[in-house]
């Protein structure tokens, strides 16, 4: 990804609209996850995040508890992220 490769990042401003709060609400949701409370987080999520460098603002161990959610809105802005990342790099 070239934002990330030029970054060293994947932090998209919150200010840069649906995408901003949707890369602030996946930190949250993890940060729900590893704590054991509900969360939309899935450990197939946390994979392919982590695959392209997502920042997470905590360096704690995610591990697999959930199955794979079908979620046609989370993988819109997962894309979303890519490209952002794509065009800005």
């Amino acid at each position: 990804m070239k934002y990330r490769d030029n970054h060293g990042h994947c932090n998209v401003p919150s200010r840069q609209s649906s995408l901003g709060l949707w890369v602030r609400t996946q930190r949250g949701e993890v940060k729900s996850y590893v704590a054991g409370r509900y969360s939309r987080m899935t450990p197939q999520r946390i994979k392919i995040l982590n695959y392209i460098g997502f920042a997470w603002d905590a360096s704690r161990d995610v591990s697999d508890k959930n199955a794979m959610r079908n979620d046609e809105g989370w993988m819109r802005m997962f894309e979303e992220l890519t490209e952002y990342m794509e065009k800005h790099g």
